[in-house]
This record gives structure tokens, C-alpha cells and sequence, in this order.
């Protein structure tokens, strides 16, 4: 499949010609540029099922592309049965897969004929219909701007071990040496120590957060119970399981002649393949503009400024001989930057590799990557340049909406919601996010509730059958009290969405729901009750339980549960106000009154919505 991949592209697309042409000199050429939107920590790209437009995640780690069963479903793809045996391997555990073959399958304007696809695992987050892996990302060289929103493909020859990051200039080149990839050992793995000790690492886009593996931590010193070390709640992937995570102080993480002091990395409980230690992941593409060329078996970064791993620190930057040296403001970390010192502190490299965006596009997908990297007012300043040169786009007015509403700005960020609306009638995000925006703003026009309901309503019946709307549009609907519409909504999404990795969301969600209506509260506690099989220690589901309970006056048995969700969240004023209703229901005065008083604490309205619910103390 790679070497027609290769053909059919190659044929297709004139390349640009960086360097001179002359025999034996060195020559980079690039194909255009692939058009990269960070959603979160998921780099997305377009491409076209059988006609049909389509997004797909960036996955670097995936050995072969894959679609969702879902998205089979939608395209109504002929699917083959994968030979007896055959699963998928996943960081949470395998999965079975089966083969879809896309007739026509587009990407970078190229049909490439009878793409096949691997079928299996759960359903993909922010729209995306499946993944693109290595069966693309190996045919060539592969340069990642993710900063920039955007990353290309890359053909060079007589470059011999000469450094492939043209755009440095006098920027530091971090190198990594790259296990030799194949059909059968597909994945990017270098090396990089924690702490001076060596660990593989894999270079793995489709994770959000770099993860270093539980047993490597455990090799490391690094236990879970160790000083510093704090719970990080759990994490799916492809099968249908939820693993447990934790946030871990670090000394000194070094790769390529980077080395980043007192920083913190993500420790997950992963089932991993290939002895690998560590998952690099969208964050480091979005901190790095990175190169990976697959003829020299090398990796080539360059820092782009801001943190390197995203769990929320920020970093001070001292250039020190060949690569920069990252020291955290976080905990342990400096305070303050010596004078010969470059501050850091979330803003992006003062002179960036790729130049300045070239139109509106790619200003607004380089405010999306900064928004990504939680750099809300940098993004800010590029998303309004985009709607400045492209004033009739209803993408950028929504995207800056959600900016401004990061910021606190509602006024603003409704002003753009409504703009994009009146600009694309059907941009269904937009309509959920104003409507969110007016039922929350306390400042809220008079027409407000109205203007809600309408939007609402509208998404309600015009998203497809499929959508992931309808998850959202359950909770808008159980914000306003529509509770049979906001459970006919979860059903919706739970037909379509059954192997998601959100199921036990989903199912939390309709709990809840039917708790708070005071209908089909046995229906709610099954709900409940399924949801903490997936997720036994969440403070969420163990909160609706206790309101099921609360319900069906089983006093004990939601102070229980009540118990059970303050001990992982003291702070959930929900759980506090129950408790406190029960106890005053067991003739514990002092007690629920108490806990009345630390939850209107909390919560100053919570005494209200309780009462509207009929639960009064």
C-alpha cells in the first residue's frame, strides 16, 4: 500500500525546490503544506471519504489508519473480516478489528484507490472519523509545525547525515536517533533519560500528554506513593478500558541535548509493546517544530518556546552551548531568570522557525495551537486577524468565541457566537455554545432563556442521528428541565456511541438526569451502577448515585456515597448539600446543617437548586 501511496502522490503534486538541483548536492524538496487544527491536544486533518469530507487525528503511533465503527456505519463502507486471530493493541488493552476498504479515499488532493482501512475500538473524540497512521506518515519525510498549524511531507536526496532542519537558522538542533522503522517495527522510538537514566521513548502524536509508563517509573524510583506524586484520575484509548494516571515531579528530563529541570511528567498505568518507557506526545510536537526524516532514521527538533509537557507549569528558557536548557517554574522549579536569561513564561519563541502565517487560515489554525497550549490571549490576537481578513467565516467568529469566553469575556464571546450563527445557520457547535453562554451568564440578556431553548431545539432536530451533539444537548436540555428530551438525547448518542471511551459519561449523565427529575430511579441507580464498574473511584458517578439514593430514601446508603465522593473531592458542593438533606432526614441536625453550610459556601445557589428539584432540607 506505501509504495502506491508514494506513487499516486508523487505523480500528482509538484514539489517545491528548496536547495539547488546540481548532482550530489543536497536537496529538500516539500510538498504543500497539510493544514493542522489542534483541538485540545488532537492535531486534525481533512481529507475525503468516497466524496465526503472527513477528519482524521494525526497519529504517529498508530501502525496502520484506522476508522471508527462508526464512521463505517456513516460511509456505509463494505467491511472485510481481518484474518482469525487478529486484534489490535492498544496502550489500554486490545481490541478486535475488522477491514473497511474506502473506494476513493483524498488526501492532499490526491485519490488514492481502494485505501484500506483497519475497524475497530471506540469512537474517536472532536469529530474525528479515525486516524492516520504510519502506512501514510512512512512513505516519506515528515516535518511537524503543529505551532504553526501545520505539518508537510518532505522528499530529499544526496543529503547523507547532513541535520534536515532547514528552518533553524542559529536555533539549537536537538538530534534523536531513530530505531530503523519497517512494516513489521513501524513505530518512531529513540532515546532520552529522566533522572540520567536512559529510557525508549515513542514518538506518538495521537497521545495528548506525554506519559511516562508505569513500569518505567517504577524502574525509575519513581513510585506512586512517593513524595510529590499525586493522583491524575484515568485514561482510555482504543479498548474499552480506563487506566489509572498520576502526576510525577521530575529532576532533569534530557532528549536530543534538550534538558528540561524540574518539570513534572504524567505517569500512567499503560500496557506497552515494544519496550517502550515513555510516550512523547502532542504537546512536545506543539512545544518542538519537528522533523522526522525516515531515510536517515533521525529526528530533528527545534524548541518552540512555552511547556513542554502539558500539565500546566511554565518554563523559564537559558540557551546554553548547543541546546536550550528548560528550567520549570513550577514547583522546585527558578523563580526568576538570571540576567543572561530568555523568559518564557507561555509565549511563543520570539522568532519563529516558520515565518510569519501567510493568510487567514493559518492564523487561526496557529490561534487554535496556542489555545491548545492554554496561550488564550495569544490566541486571541490571532484569531482576530483572521476574522479581520476573512470577515465572513463563521469557524473564526465561533473560535473566537470560545477564546473570549476562556477569558471572560461574555459579552464578546456572545457577540461572535451570534455573528458565526448569522454567517452558517448550521454551525450546531455554535448554537450549543451560545446557548450554554445564556443560561450560565448572570449578566444575560432578558430574552436569554428563549433565545436557549430555540437553539437548542434547533440542534436538537437538525444534527445527524450520529452526531456527537447529542451528549451535550442532553445536559442543556436537563439544564432547562426538558429531562424526557435530555434522556431521549443520551439514548441518541448511546445507540451511535456504544463503544466509546465516554460511555460511562453517557451513562453517568442519564443517572443523573432521571435522579434529579425523581423519574425511573431504578433505571437511574442501573445507570449508576454501570458507570462505576468502568469507573469505580469517580467522584462524579458517585455523586448521582447519592442523589439516587437520596431519592429512593436510603439514607445510609447515600451518605455513603456521598462519604465516598468527598474523600476524592472535598470541594463538591453538590455532595455536601446532600449528604447535609439526608442527615437532617436521620435526625442529625448539628451534622446536616453543617454540611448545608459548608456546600452554600461552596455554592451560593445551591440551596435554590435544590428546592427547585424538591429536595428541600
Amino acid at each position: 500500500m506505501s509504495h502506491l501511496i508514494r506513487r499516486g502522490w508523487i505523480a500528482t503534486l509538484s514539489l517545491l525546490a528548496l536547495s539547488p538541483a546540481a548532482a550530489g548536492q543536497c536537496r529538500i524538496e516539500r510538498f504543500p503544506a497539510i493544514p493542522v487544527t489542534m483541538k485540545g491536544l488532537r492535531p486534525m486533518v481533512s481529507a475525503r471519504i468516497n466524496g465526503t469530507k472527513a477528519r482524521f487525528i494525526v497519529d504517529t503511533g498508530a501502525f496502520w489508519s484506522m476508522l471508527s465503527p462508526a464512521a463505517r456505519a456513516q460511509y456505509s463502507l463494505p467491511e472485510d473480516m481481518a484474518p482469525p486471530g487478529f486484534y489490535i493493541r492498544g496502550v489500554n488493552g486490545d481490541t478486535n478489528a475488522d477491514i473497511a476498504t474506502v473506494d476513493t479515499f483524498t488526501f492532499l488532493h490526491v485519490p488514492l484507490r481502494h485505501m484500506q482501512f483497519l475497524v475497530g475500538g471506540n469512537d474517536y473524540p472532536s469529530g474525528a472519523v479515525g486516524l492516520l497512521g504510519d502506512n501514510l506518515w512512512r512513505v516519506f519525510d515528515v516535518e511537524y509545525d503543529f505551532a504553526a498549524g501545520k505539518m508537510r511531507l518532505v522528499e530529499t536526496s544526496h543529503c547523507a547525515d547532513l541535520p534536515l532542519a532547514y528552518w533553524a537558522g542559529n536555533q539549537p538542533i536537538g538530534v534523536v536517533k531513530l530505531r530503523e522503522t519497517s512494516l513489521r517495527r513501524p513505530h518512531l522510538i529513540g532515546h532520552a533519560t529522566v533522572n540520567g537514566k536512559r529510557i525508549r521513548v515513542l514518538f506518538d502524536t495521537g497521545f495528548g500528554r506525554s506519559m511516562l509508563t508505569l513500569a518505567a517509573a517504577k524502574r525509575l524510583g519513581i513510585m506512586t506513593d512517593s513524595p510529590g506524586v499525586r493522583p491524575a484520575g484515568k485514561f482510555g484509548g482504543i479498548a474499552r478500558r480506563w487506566r489509572k494516571a498520576w502526576i510525577a515531579p521530575v529532576a532533569l528530563f534530557e532528549i536530543g541535548g534538550e534538558k528540561i529541570e524540574h518539570t513534572q511528567l504524567m505517569v500512567g498505568d499503560i500496557r506497552t509493546f515494544g519496550k517502550v518507557d515513555m510516550f512523547l506526545g502532542a504537546d512536545f510536537f506543539l512545544s518542538h517544530h519537528v522533523y522526522v526524516s525516515n531515510r536517515q532514521h533521525r529526528l530533528y527538533f527545534t524548541y518552540n518556546g512555552g511547556p513542554v509537557f502539558a500539565i500546566g507549569q511554565r518554563y523559564l528558557i537559558k540557551r546554553t552551548g548547543a541546546a536550550p536548557v528548560l528550567a520549570g517554574t513550577g514547583p522546585g522549579g527558578a523563580s526568576a531568570a538570571p540576567a543572561s536569561t530568555t523568559a518564557r513564561t507561555g509565549a511563543a519563541a520570539q522568532a519563529p522557525a516558520s515565518g510569519s502565517p501567510a493568510d487567514a487560515d493559518e492564523l487561526a489554525r496557529q490561534g487554535m495551537a496556542y489555545a491548545s497550549e492554554g496561550q488564550s490571549a495569544r490566541a486571541l490576537t490571532d484569531l482576530t486577524r483572521a476574522c479581520r481578513l476573512d470577515p465572513k467565516n463563521a469557524e473564526y467568529r465561533f473560535r473566537r468565541g470560545r477564546i473570549e469566553q476562556a477569558l471572560k469575556q461574555p459579552a464578546k464571546a456572545l457577540a461572535d457566537f451570534s455573528s458565526a450563527i448569522a454567517l452558517q445557520s448550521n454551525l450546531f457547535q455554535a448554537r450549543l455554545a451560545r446557548a450554554q453562554l445564556l443560561l450560565s451568564w448572570k449578566h444575560a440578556p432578558g430574552t436569554a432563556a428563549s433565545q436557549a431553548r430555540t437553539d437548542i431545539n434547533i440542534v436538537a432536530l437538525q444534527a445527524p442521528d450520529e452526531s456527537e451533539l447529542h451528549l451535550p444537548l442532553a445536559r442543556l436540555y436537563g439544564r432547562i428541565g426538558q429531562y424526557d428530551d435530555a434522556i431521549r438525547q443520551i439514548d441518541q448518542w448511546i445507540y451511535y456511541h456504544r463503544r466509546d471511551e465516554l460511555l460511562p459519561v453517557a451513562l453517568n449523565a442519564r443517572c443523573w438526569i432521571r435522579a434529579e427529575a425523581g423519574i425511573q430511579l431504578r433505571r437511574a441507580l442501573k445507570d449508576c451502577d454501570r458507570a462505576l464498574g468502568w469507573l469505580p473511584k469517580n467522584a462524579a458517578i458517585l455523586d448521582s448515585r447519592g442523589l439516587v439514593y437520596l431519592r429512593l430514601g436510603r439514607l445510609a446508603q447515600a451518605i455513603g456515597d456521598y462519604d465516598a465522593a468527598l474523600g476524592i473531592n472535598p470541594r463538591i458542593a453538590d455532595s455536601l448539600y446532600g449528604r447535609g438533606v439526608a442527615e437532617l432526614r436521620q435526625g442529625k441536625k448539628a451534622l446536616g446543617e453543617s454540611d448545608l453550610t459548608a456546600a452554600t459556601h461552596l455554592d451560593p445557589g445551591i440551596a435554590r437548586r435544590f428546592a427547585r428539584i424538591k429536595l428541600d432540607p
